[in-house]
């Protein structure tokens, strides 16, 4: 009886990208001036050298954020400031239910996973859920504006990672990017050369502030949630302003095997953070600080609504 031999399996680095939610203190000019409160995406400078590179020439600004630290003093780190608003192309199948609850019930955790989405319960530091789901970025190039607006891509895969309530807003804006793929489904102009429903992936995500709300049991904080920028009324113009690149295609096939394998390591709590990033605040008041060609879908490069 042969046994055979496993070979250790490496995950694609992908660079996080996280939120801040108005609890963030942040300081729009390095080394100058006071911390203030701050919503927007960031990323950590010096993580990735290739991600560095890329916003550096889209004119992208660097902050800094004051890390608060139980026990210590607080750590102030470099991050560049995305903005906020962004552009994502999620590498995922979509959600499987409306919820985290249901998302992670024993008929859907399977499901949930093989979606390509990173969900799980949380363990320690006052987390209640944790979430992450790939994909690929555009941002505005700075420099530019809304008439004249540049949206770049960055060619490998990024992670947007939130905690605890947040998770449930990350959910709802992928719940909500579902819908407008459906809409979208019957809007496509010539069949002949999209035959199958549009992917999650085929169509950007904008993803930005929603509506201030207060967080929390008995003592209340002001959040600002992230939530899916799609209107509620989609027309075909509308849509092709989020049409992906050709690229996009290309780059979903080649890595979503990998995406479904992280998937299953991170939902089972076996993939961390790597090393030296710095970990997104918690959301909750709780702590007070802070075809695809796997699925039998096939899909067409050089295709277009």
């Amino acid at each position: 009886m042969a046994i055979g031999r496993n070979k250790i399996r490496q995950f694609t680095d992908a660079m996080t990208i996280q939120w801040a939610n108005g609890k963030n203190e942040a300081r729009l000019t390095p080394g100058v001036g006071r911390f203030v409160s701050h919503v927007g995406w960031y990323a950590e400078v010096g993580r990735d050298d290739e991600f560095d590179r890329f916003v550096y020439q889209a004119g992208i600004p660097q902050m800094e954020i004051r890390h608060p630290r139980q026990g210590a003093t607080a750590q102030i780190v470099r991050h560049w400031n995305l903005g906020e608003q962004l552009r994502f192309f999620p590498l995922t199948s979509g959600p499987v239910a409306t919820t985290v609850a249901a998302s992670l019930s024993a008929r859907n955790v399977a499901a949930t996973i093989e979606a390509g989405i990173g969900l799980r319960w949380g363990r320690g530091e006052g987390e209640r859920s944790k979430m992450a789901i790939r994909g690929y970025l555009q941002i505005l190039q700075r420099g530019t504006d809304e008439t004249g607006s540049k949206w770049l891509l960055y060619p490998r895969l990024i992670q947007i990672s939130v905690r605890s309530r947040m998770t449930d807003e990350l959910l709802a804006a992928l719940v909500d990017h579902v819908r407008v793929c459906e809409i979208a489904d019957t809007l496509v102009v010539d069949r002949a050369k999209h035959p199958d429903v549009i992917h999650c992936y085929e169509l950007a995500l904008p993803l930005g502030p929603g509506q201030e709300e207060q967080w929390g049991k008995g003592e209340t904080t002001t959040v600002m949630p992230i939530t899916s920028l799609h209107p509620e009324t989609i027309d075909l113009p509308y849509l092709r302003t989020l049409w992906r690149p050709d690229l996009v295609v290309e780059l979903a096939l080649r890595d979503w095997p990998d995406v479904q394998a992280w998937a299953h390591e991170f939902s089972l709590g076996g993939y961390t953070e790597p090393t030296g990033q710095t970990p997104a605040p918690v959301d909750d008041a709780y702590t007070g600080d802070e075809a695809m060609a796997a699925n039998g879908r096939s899909v067409y490069a050089g295709d277009a609504l």
